[in-house]
């Protein structure tokens, strides 16, 4: 049995049939959308060969967590779209996955992950001006969807940058490699996610798709956010790997500074010890062994040089 929805200029009907009672609806003047949400395996090309549909390939090739992009055949169109989810508290970048189907006249979506813009379309059906757009319009909704999730997104992840960069030149000594390599990743993860659209982005813009279930204004306006969406990810991997390397001269710096403090300090501690090693050997042709004031004059000597050496680092900039 395949859970589906009718829609037509009178309304919307959520239905449950067989592949025949879904075939049969498909015939009527109304189109046809079958929304599945992480579908068992062989109920995408259930619905598809009921609506005949082209499969793209077959078995595992209907699987998601494919590249992005468009595959046409016979009339038919697979769109494959990453969607996103920009997680504040933890700083990643959720990924999930949207397939649609189309023929213009009917609609099989499959959707996975945390994002979910079938729901936001599918309560736009009970609009009649929504509705006469056909097939069409809910393929061009649930990709300005999308996008407008890609937008919230990077604006997020943004803003985690910029938070960042501020904490990387606080001028606090702290190690924030980890943190600046982990907004890489989940930046190259977006990335991704929507680098693989953009020439069918700039196709639509300049309406040479050849596509008709992807013309149209509201599509060039999505597509047109969607490259503003890959700039703007542009540059935070631009500001994250200027900041990476930035940062990396600080820790260089800092540990130049330390190994300075320390050769200073080993220095100090040396002259003393060094005294108090010749001093120590008890040779009998030391007459400073026998004088009164040997024992006062040797601990105003370590203190002497070990003040000198003190003051000389400091001049420096060592200590």
């Amino acid at each position: 049995m395949i859970d589906y929805t009718v829609v037509g200029p009178d309304g919307v009907e959520d239905r449950r049939g067989t592949a025949d009672d879904l075939r049969a609806a498909a015939a009527d003047d109304a189109f046809v959308w079958v929304a599945l949400d992480a579908p068992e395996p062989g109920a995408l090309d259930l619905a598809l060969d009921a609506l005949g549909l082209e499969r793209f390939g077959s078995g595992p090739a209907h699987a998601l967590h494919r590249r992005p992009g468009v595959e046409t055949a016979d009339g038919a169109v697979m769109l494959l779209v990453k969607t996103v989810w920009y997680v504040e508290a933890t700083r990643q970048v959720e990924t999930g996955d949207l397939a649609v189907h189309t023929d213009a006249r009917s609609l099989v979506t499959v959707r996975r992950g945390v994002a979910d813009p079938v729901a936001a379309v599918r309560e736009r059906l009970s609009d009649p001006a929504f509705r006469t757009g056909g097939a069409a319009a809910v393929v061009h909704a649930l990709f300005d969807a999308v996008v407008e999730e890609y937008d919230a997104a990077v604006e997020d992840l943004a803003d985690d940058v910029a938070d960042l960069e501020r904490a990387v030149f606080s001028g606090l000594r702290v190690d924030r490699n980890e943190d600046v390599y982990f907004l890489i990743r989940e930046t190259l993860e977006f990335q991704n996610a929507v680098r693989p659209l953009i020439p069918l982005a700039h196709l639509i813009k300049e309406r040479r798709s050849g596509i008709p279930a992807l013309e149209g204004p509201r599509m060039e306006a999505s597509a047109g956010r969607l490259v503003r969406v890959d700039g703007a990810i542009d540059t935070c991997m631009s500001l994250l790997t200027t900041v990476l390397t930035a940062h990396q001269g600080q820790i260089a710096t800092w540990q130049n500074e330390d190994m300075k403090r320390i050769s200073a300090w080993a220095a100090i501690a040396l002259a003393p010890t060094l005294i108090a090693g010749i001093y120590g050997m008890n040779f009998d042709d030391m007459p400073e062994l026998h004088w009164p004031f040997g024992y006062p004059a040797a601990l105003l000597l370590m203190a002497a040089v070990c003040v000198l050496l003190y003051r000389g680092f400091k001049r420096n900039g060592w200590l």
